[in-house]
Protein backbone atom coordinates (compact mmCIF):
# COMPACT_ATOMS: atom_id res chain seq x y z
CA UNK A 1 0.00 0.00 0.00
CA UNK A 2 1.11 3.56 -0.71
CA UNK A 3 0.22 6.09 1.98
CA UNK A 4 0.67 9.77 1.12
CA UNK A 5 0.79 12.48 3.75
CA UNK A 6 0.57 16.07 2.49
CA UNK A 7 1.58 19.08 4.60
CA UNK A 8 0.32 22.40 3.27
CA UNK A 9 1.77 25.02 5.61
CA UNK A 10 4.01 26.35 2.83
CA UNK A 11 1.07 26.45 0.40
CA UNK A 12 -1.07 28.39 2.88
CA UNK A 13 1.76 30.86 3.45
CA UNK A 14 2.13 31.52 -0.28
CA UNK A 15 -1.59 31.56 -1.14
CA UNK A 16 -2.90 33.20 2.02
CA UNK A 17 -5.90 30.86 2.23
CA UNK A 18 -6.85 27.29 3.06
CA UNK A 19 -5.22 25.07 0.37
CA UNK A 20 -6.91 21.82 1.41
CA UNK A 21 -10.19 22.07 -0.58
CA UNK A 22 -8.31 22.57 -3.87
CA UNK A 23 -6.06 19.58 -3.15
CA UNK A 24 -8.99 17.34 -2.22
CA UNK A 25 -10.72 18.33 -5.45
CA UNK A 26 -7.57 17.58 -7.47
CA UNK A 27 -7.19 14.18 -5.81
CA UNK A 28 -10.87 13.37 -6.35
CA UNK A 29 -10.20 12.05 -9.86
CA UNK A 30 -7.37 9.74 -8.74
CA UNK A 31 -8.50 6.11 -8.13
CA UNK A 32 -7.39 5.93 -4.50
CA UNK A 33 -7.91 3.02 -2.10
CA UNK A 34 -9.85 5.42 0.12
CA UNK A 35 -10.77 9.05 -0.64
CA UNK A 36 -8.26 11.62 0.55
CA UNK A 37 -9.23 13.49 3.73
CA UNK A 38 -8.05 16.40 5.80
CA UNK A 39 -6.47 15.23 9.05
CA UNK A 40 -5.70 18.48 10.90
CA UNK A 41 -5.06 22.03 9.75
CA UNK A 42 -3.57 22.13 6.26
CA UNK A 43 -2.79 18.39 6.34
CA UNK A 44 -4.19 15.70 4.04
CA UNK A 45 -3.86 11.90 4.04
CA UNK A 46 -4.44 9.58 1.07
CA UNK A 47 -3.82 5.91 0.27
CA UNK A 48 -3.32 4.19 -3.07
CA UNK A 49 -3.14 0.53 -4.01
CA UNK A 50 -1.03 1.05 -7.16
CA UNK A 51 2.24 2.88 -7.76
CA UNK A 52 0.75 4.63 -10.80
CA UNK A 53 -2.01 6.13 -8.67
CA UNK A 54 0.41 7.19 -5.94
CA UNK A 55 2.52 8.99 -8.56
CA UNK A 56 -0.57 10.63 -10.04
CA UNK A 57 -1.64 11.88 -6.60
CA UNK A 58 1.83 13.24 -5.90
CA UNK A 59 1.98 15.09 -9.22
CA UNK A 60 -1.48 16.61 -8.75
CA UNK A 61 -0.40 17.89 -5.34
CA UNK A 62 2.71 19.51 -6.81
CA UNK A 63 0.50 21.11 -9.44
CA UNK A 64 -1.56 22.71 -6.66
CA UNK A 65 1.43 24.30 -4.94
CA UNK A 66 4.52 23.63 -2.81
CA UNK A 67 2.98 20.82 -0.76
CA UNK A 68 5.45 18.92 1.41
CA UNK A 69 4.84 15.25 0.71
CA UNK A 70 5.74 12.09 2.57
CA UNK A 71 5.18 8.74 0.87
CA UNK A 72 5.18 5.60 3.00
CA UNK A 73 5.16 2.17 1.38
CA UNK A 74 4.37 -1.09 3.13
CA UNK A 75 1.68 -3.11 4.80
CA UNK A 76 -1.47 -1.68 6.40
CA UNK A 77 -3.88 -3.26 8.82
CA UNK A 78 -6.71 -5.22 7.20
CA UNK A 79 -9.56 -4.96 6.58
CA UNK A 80 -9.29 -1.38 5.37
CA UNK A 81 -11.38 1.04 7.45
CA UNK A 82 -14.03 3.23 5.87
CA UNK A 83 -11.98 6.39 6.40
CA UNK A 84 -8.34 6.88 5.44
CA UNK A 85 -7.86 8.71 8.75
CA UNK A 86 -8.47 5.40 10.54
CA UNK A 87 -5.83 3.60 8.50
CA UNK A 88 -3.07 2.00 10.58
CA UNK A 89 0.01 -0.10 10.02
CA UNK A 90 3.69 0.17 9.04
CA UNK A 91 2.99 2.14 5.83
CA UNK A 92 1.12 4.81 7.81
CA UNK A 93 4.01 5.11 10.23
CA UNK A 94 6.45 5.34 7.31
CA UNK A 95 4.38 8.12 5.72
CA UNK A 96 4.34 10.07 8.98
CA UNK A 97 8.12 9.80 9.26
CA UNK A 98 8.51 10.81 5.61
CA UNK A 99 6.35 13.93 5.82
CA UNK A 100 8.11 14.90 9.03
CA UNK A 101 11.37 14.89 7.10
CA UNK A 102 9.80 16.66 4.13
CA UNK A 103 8.71 19.56 6.35
CA UNK A 104 12.37 20.46 6.95
CA UNK A 105 13.72 19.53 3.52
CA UNK A 106 14.93 22.45 1.38
CA UNK A 107 14.12 22.51 -2.31
CA UNK A 108 11.70 19.86 -3.55
CA UNK A 109 10.06 18.57 -0.36
CA UNK A 110 9.27 14.96 -1.28
CA UNK A 111 10.44 12.07 0.88
CA UNK A 112 9.91 8.31 0.47
CA UNK A 113 10.12 5.78 3.28
CA UNK A 114 9.75 2.00 3.04
CA UNK A 115 8.28 0.25 6.06
CA UNK A 116 10.68 -2.62 5.39
CA UNK A 117 14.17 -1.40 6.23
CA UNK A 118 15.62 -3.83 3.68
CA UNK A 119 14.07 -1.63 0.97
CA UNK A 120 15.72 1.55 2.23
CA UNK A 121 18.06 1.80 -0.77
CA UNK A 122 15.24 1.39 -3.29
CA UNK A 123 13.19 3.99 -1.42
CA UNK A 124 16.09 6.43 -1.64
CA UNK A 125 16.35 5.76 -5.38
CA UNK A 126 12.61 6.38 -5.82
CA UNK A 127 12.86 9.57 -3.77
CA UNK A 128 15.69 10.83 -5.98
CA UNK A 129 13.63 10.27 -9.14
CA UNK A 130 10.53 11.91 -7.65
CA UNK A 131 12.48 14.93 -6.45
CA UNK A 132 14.07 15.28 -9.87
CA UNK A 133 10.60 15.24 -11.46
CA UNK A 134 9.47 17.79 -8.87
CA UNK A 135 12.42 20.03 -9.74
CA UNK A 136 11.59 19.84 -13.44
CA UNK A 137 7.98 20.93 -12.97
CA UNK A 138 8.42 23.55 -10.26
CA UNK A 139 8.37 26.60 -12.58
CA UNK A 140 5.42 25.68 -14.83
CA UNK A 141 2.91 28.45 -15.44
CA UNK A 142 -0.85 28.04 -15.68
CA UNK A 143 -0.89 27.52 -19.45
CA UNK A 144 1.81 24.86 -19.27
CA UNK A 145 -0.05 23.03 -16.52
CA UNK A 146 -3.27 23.10 -18.54
CA UNK A 147 -1.52 21.54 -21.54
CA UNK A 148 0.24 18.93 -19.40
CA UNK A 149 -2.97 18.04 -17.57
CA UNK A 150 -4.78 17.55 -20.87
CA UNK A 151 -1.95 15.36 -22.18
CA UNK A 152 -1.89 13.32 -18.99
CA UNK A 153 -5.61 12.67 -19.27
CA UNK A 154 -5.45 11.79 -22.99
CA UNK A 155 -1.87 10.90 -24.08
CA UNK A 156 -3.05 9.90 -27.58
CA UNK A 157 -4.63 13.30 -28.34
CA UNK A 158 -3.06 15.42 -31.06
CA UNK A 159 -2.04 18.99 -30.41
CA UNK A 160 -4.90 20.15 -32.64
CA UNK A 161 -7.37 18.20 -30.50
CA UNK A 162 -5.84 19.56 -27.31
CA UNK A 163 -6.01 23.11 -28.66
CA UNK A 164 -9.70 22.71 -29.45
CA UNK A 165 -10.34 21.27 -26.01
CA UNK A 166 -8.49 24.11 -24.26
CA UNK A 167 -9.82 26.87 -26.50
CA UNK A 168 -6.38 28.02 -27.66
CA UNK A 169 -4.33 27.77 -30.84
CA UNK A 170 -2.28 24.73 -31.81
CA UNK A 171 0.84 26.92 -31.68
CA UNK A 172 0.04 27.81 -28.07
CA UNK A 173 -0.27 24.14 -27.14
CA UNK A 174 2.94 23.28 -29.00
CA UNK A 175 4.87 26.02 -27.18
CA UNK A 176 3.40 25.07 -23.78
CA UNK A 177 4.30 21.40 -24.22
CA UNK A 178 7.79 22.20 -25.46
CA UNK A 179 8.64 24.59 -22.64
CA UNK A 180 6.95 22.59 -19.87
CA UNK A 181 9.45 19.73 -19.95
CA UNK A 182 6.55 17.28 -20.29
CA UNK A 183 8.37 14.85 -22.59
CA UNK A 184 11.35 14.66 -20.25
CA UNK A 185 9.16 14.38 -17.17
CA UNK A 186 6.89 11.68 -18.59
CA UNK A 187 9.94 9.66 -19.69
CA UNK A 188 10.90 9.38 -16.01
CA UNK A 189 7.45 8.19 -14.89
CA UNK A 190 7.98 4.48 -15.73
CA UNK A 191 11.19 4.41 -13.69
CA UNK A 192 9.45 5.99 -10.69
CA UNK A 193 6.57 3.52 -10.96
CA UNK A 194 8.95 0.57 -11.27
CA UNK A 195 10.92 1.57 -8.17
CA UNK A 196 7.80 2.19 -6.10
CA UNK A 197 6.27 -1.10 -7.25
CA UNK A 198 9.45 -3.00 -6.28
CA UNK A 199 9.06 -1.79 -2.70
CA UNK A 200 5.36 -2.57 -2.61
CA UNK A 201 5.88 -6.11 -3.92
CA UNK A 202 8.04 -6.94 -0.90
CA UNK A 203 5.32 -5.78 1.50
CA UNK A 204 2.59 -7.88 3.02
CA UNK A 205 -0.60 -6.25 1.82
Amino acid sequence: MFVLSFSGAAVRASAGSDPVPALLEALGSVPLARPAERTAGPEVLAAASRAEDALDALLRAREEGPWRIGLGIGAVDRPLPGSVRELAGPAVEAAAAAVGGARTTPGVAIMVRAADERQRGTAEDAEAVLRLIGWMIRTRNRGQWQAVRALREDPAATQVQLAQRLGVTQQTVSRAVRTSGWREESAAHPLAVRLLSMIDLTSTR
